[in-house]
């Protein structure tokens, strides 16, 4: 009677115990403590929601703030951002880059509207960490709104200030007026942003961008350069200008940044230029580094450089950098560079009828622009190479072994001047004849080349500037 007792008890035990925990390991009277705000999400129409978790065993000394991030992200998350049709971003909605930058820059907005919301709750157990925030709907667009109206305050400031200044004498400074006031308003170009400017209704970012464009549009870049000839890795020695003027008064422009630009980035031409006091910038081309032979060049007013020192959103950086800057053209014609190979290629000390190496490197500079010359006085560079075989005698068996050594270096043509050198050793080949196994070392060797050292040989050929 006693042991059918004990047996009772242990599967009553048993039974409770069970009970007690869920098919997750989650104790059952922990759950039972759980608010329901945990178990299911709250929905309130009145308020943004953000809930936050943290595992404190995977996060032992900061699951508090690892959770109030997460409750912070997930209420900015229920903030619905739309882009006004009369607003200046409506321009770039099809376009992917913009949406991706728009994404970042609309979590980071939506944080420095977030204020004043409340701590509701928090819950945790040994190992969980939850808190419950929210954020009245209401306060939050009233705070949107005051915030906005003082953005907009500052930004018209900016704007009486520019209209203070003569643009013939500070035209630099209107225009960095301007863009402090596109600045001040960076957290708001998705909306349409109107208000009342000199006594008439106006989408203020668009207004200002309008006026940044106009203000663009009374330059004009002007150089004598019609054409510029040079070699490709090579600087063109002598500098050339650009100046800027008002179009209205051919007034010179001081302190504009200017660039130069290709359709794709095709020269070196180190730091961007600025016009002087007299409104004139100088250039110099360090190297060419494309080999087509007609390069269009344009010289233009440098936006990006402009913008560089004001604290502007992606998505403002690129509406601004993408406006029209004016700007004018001129030719880059570029010659190849002139080479004389001299190629000493032998197997077992014998000179090869026709060269193995020679013929593959000029198909590979020739596709990098290079021409070649039968007389060393035409040429800009001599190419050297020295190359031979030796007989290592039997592998094993049948099998012979050979190896090969090879010498490359660039010569400055004009001067004899050594500028590049290199070798690859003892590159080994085996087959069943001396010459077959010396074959096998030369193309064992040409591996190693192009892996090794052409991609060092090119550059040192191509953008150099001796």
């Amino acid at each position: 009677m006693k042991t059918k007792l004990l047996f009772i008890l242990s599967i009553t035990v048993f039974f409770i115990l069970s009970c007690g925990t869920s098919k997750n390991g989650v104790n059952r009277k922990d759950r039972n403590k759980q608010p329901n705000w945990v178990q299911q999400r709250p929905v309130n129409p009145s308020y943004y929601i953000g809930i936050g978790y943290a595992n404190k065993t995977l996060n032992p000394t900061d699951f508090q703030q690892m959770a109030k991030k997460r409750a912070l992200n997930d209420m900015i998350g229920e903030i619905k951002v739309i882009v006004s049709s009369n607003s200046i971003l409506s321009q770039y909605q099809n376009n992917a880059n913009y949406n991706q930058i728009f994404a970042t820059e609309t979590q980071v907005n939506a944080q420095a509207m977030v204020e004043d919301f409340e701590v509701i709750d928090s819950w945790e157990n040994k190992t969980d960490f939850y808190i419950y925030y929210k954020l009245s709907k209401s306060d939050y667009e009233a705070a949107k709104r005051r915030k906005l109206q003082a953005a907009i305050e500052q930004s018209i400031n900016f704007l009486d200030n520019a209209d203070q200044l003569s643009i013939k004498e500070n035209f630099m400074q209107i225009m960095r007026l301007r863009i402090k006031a596109l600045g001040a308003l960076q957290n708001y170009i998705n909306e349409d942003v109107a208000t009342e400017y000199k006594g008439k209704q106006v989408y203020l970012v668009n207004e200002i961008v309008n006026q940044i464009q106009n203000q663009l549009y009374k330059l004009q870049v002007k150089t004598d350069v019609v054409e510029l000839k040079g070699k490709i890795g090579k600087p063109i020695s002598n500098p050339f200008t650009a100046s800027v003027k008002l179009a209205s008064n051919n007034s010179l422009v001081p302190f504009v940044p200017l660039t130069l630009k290709a359709n794709q980035t095709k020269f070196d031409y180190g730091n961007s230029a600025e016009t002087d006091q007299d409104g004139v910038a100088t250039f110099s081309l360090n190297k060419i580094l494309a080999k087509d032979p007609i390069q269009q060049v344009k010289i233009m007013v440098d936006i990006a450089t402009i913008i560089k020192t004001d604290s502007l959103n992606g998505l403002l950086k690129g509406i601004l950098t993408n406006i029209d800057a004016p700007s004018t053209n001129f030719r880059l014609v570029v010659e190849p560079i002139k080479i004389y190979t001299n190629s000493q290629e032998q197997i077992l000390g014998k000179t090869l009828e026709f060269n193995i190496i020679e013929p593959l490197l000029k198909r590979k500079l020739v596709e990098s622009g290079c021409n070649f010359v039968t007389d060393r006085k035409n040429a800009d560079y001599e190419v050297k190479i020295i190359a031979n075989t030796t007989d290592l005698g039997v592998m094993w068996g049948k099998m012979l072994q050979s190896n090969i050594n090879m010498d490359i270096s660039i010569v400055d043509a004009r001067n004899n001047q050594e500028i590049y050198k290199n070798a690859l050793k003892e590159i080994k080949g085996f087959q069943l004849t001396p010459e077959n196994a010396s074959k096998d070392a030369y193309n064992n060797m040409l591996t190693n080349f192009w892996e090794k050292v052409y991609p060092e040989f090119l550059n040192e050929l191509l953008l150099t500037d001796h």
